[in-house]
């Protein structure tokens, strides 16, 4: 199974994607472990996203062809994304399995993104931008919810959970959802 979890910097994909490794073997390819590696070895980071998203969906493919379940950690903005992913899975013969997480409360993705130590290419904070990048939108939560309206998601067999909600019921729910089919 190709698992795709999407939403804004702060709203849980990573913390959920650990959980559901931790919670079932599968392996997590994490986009901002790639796309900082890429940055670090002096690639701009505007420049980096589509050899990011490449390289990630590379890796998910070697690793499914190995039997491996792919838990992909990275905001879905772009259809091209969601249809080469779906195609992946597709011509692999496995399920896309797609959840995102949705802010209701900004407050509180804006103090996650204040406790945690940001990669190279994640929003630094709550008040700093992603570093060489301005704000997007020109403030922290303008930007946050102009980028959470860009997520796309299938039309049809997706989760939406709170990215406010407990880590743990959300993990449960997430856990029912990529549950073997009945």
């Amino acid at each position: 199974m190709l698992v795709q979890l999407s939403g804004v910097p702060g709203s849980g994909k990573s913390r959920l994607a650990r959980s559901i490794a931790e919670a079932t073997g599968f392996v997590v390819v994490d986009t901002d472990v790639l796309k900082s590696s890429i940055v670090g070895s002096g690639v701009p980071v505007a420049a980096a996203g589509p050899v990011t998203y490449g390289a990630a969906l590379a890796l998910a493919q070697d690793l499914l062809e190995q039997g491996r379940t792919v838990v992909l950690d990275s905001p879905c903005r772009y259809q091209q994304l969601l249809d080469s992913r779906r195609r992946k899975a597709g011509a692999l013969g496995v399920r896309y399995a797609f959840i995102e997480l949705w802010v209701r409360d900004w407050s509180v993705v804006l103090g996650r993104l204040d406790e945690r130590s940001p990669r190279v290419s994640q929003v630094a904070s709550a008040t700093a931008p992603v570093p060489g990048t301005d704000w997007e939108f020109g403030t922290p939560k303008a930007t946050l919810e102009a980028w959470q309206d860009q997520l796309i998601h299938p039309e049809h067999d997706w989760l939406r959970l709170h990215a406010e909600g407990a880590a743990e019921d959300n993990l449960s729910t997430a856990l029912r959802y990529l549950g073997p089919d009945e």
